[in-house]
């Protein structure tokens, strides 16, 4: 299993509770995400987001691109693809892909994703809005 070994975390990070790599977000969002191991030459990353330490979403059904080494950059990247997936709204892809979230989930996705989504925004942070850093290592 890959560990973090050598793996600077972004400012704002830190180690959760679960021995994770922990990205609060904002105030009541946390997305704590781990390298759970290597699959067909890919990481397969382990992520739960919980909002007031309520957990809204578990899984490890994300991967990086193959041949891709494990760094902090890798991590931030991670980090935003899950984000980015778990903001997905109605209108972003089909109905169906809704299908198997839980009430919880969907009462999440029906008052948080929009405004999280910004977070997961490639080029654009979503603590301070600027272009010269990404949300997950905003110095604010």
């Amino acid at each position: 299993m890959p560990v973090l070994d050598g793996v600077i975390l972004p400012s704002r990070w830190r180690i959760s509770s679960r021995l994770l790599a922990a990205w609060p977000i904002d105030e009541d969002h946390l997305l704590e995400i781990w390298p759970a191991g290597y699959r067909d030459g890919r990481i397969q990353w382990y992520y739960r987001l919980s909002r007031k330490r309520r957990t809204i979403f578990a899984a490890s059904d994300i991967r990086s691109a193959a041949g891709t080494v494990l760094s902090t950059q890798e991590l931030v990247n991670a980090a935003r693809s899950v984000l980015a997936f778990l903001t997905l709204r109605p209108g972003d892809v089909e109905a169906e892909y809704f299908d198997a979230y839980t009430a919880t989930q969907l009462t999440w996705r029906d008052r948080y994703a929009e405004e999280l989504a910004a977070f997961a925004m490639e080029d654009t942070c979503g603590y301070c809005g600027s272009t010269d850093h990404p949300s997950p290592g905003c110095p604010i």
